[in-house]
């Protein structure tokens, strides 16, 4: 019979084999080939573009006119999409942000900066480093769509993301 005396002993004894156990079950999975990273990145709809690969996740991603609040289905989207680079061994993003050609250049450069940030203030909200991510805005220098239409313009008004694959 053990006495009172005995319990303290017994839940460091515990507390020790347990740590030992599960940090044996912490081991890190293997790399991910290059190969790999780049067959998920095309899964979930990068594609190659200049020295890298790029995402423009549609509707998730555009916003209305003249805002630059990341919206409730793009928080959605950034946060899966995080959790896949991450899986991927992906360190470093990239945030590009547009808009439609209505307002004037600088106030679209700006807007397109403001999109960009918001993007990436959600990273960082989700455990991005700031150094990791890289933020731009192209003003509506960069259209996807048609300007003169209601329906190119929501289309322009987006945020692109960007990695490289080492």
């Amino acid at each position: 019979m053990s006495s009172c005396h005995d319990v303290p002993t017994r839940r460091v004894w515990l507390a020790t084999v347990c740590g030992a156990v599960l940090a044996g079950c912490a081991t890190a999975p293997p790399p991910v080939t290059k190969e790999e990273k780049i067959s998920t990145l095309k899964k979930v709809g990068f594609t190659p573009a200049g020295d890298g690969w790029e995402l423009s996740l549609g509707v998730k991603l555009l916003f209305d006119t003249d805002v630059d609040v990341l919206s409730k289905d793009g928080r959605t989207a950034v946060s899966d999409l995080s959790h896949t680079l991450r899986d991927l061994g992906i360190e470093r993003i990239r945030v590009d942000g547009h808009t439609d050609n209505v307002g004037s250049d600088k106030y679209n450069s700006g807007l397109s900066l403001r999109r960009a940030e918001s993007v990436a203030q959600y990273l960082r909200g989700i455990g991005w480093r700031d150094d990791a991510i890289q933020r731009r805005g192209f003003g509506a220098d960069k259209p996807v769509a048609d300007n003169a239409t209601p329906a190119g313009r929501a289309q322009n008004r987006r945020v692109v993301i960007a990695v490289q694959v080492q």
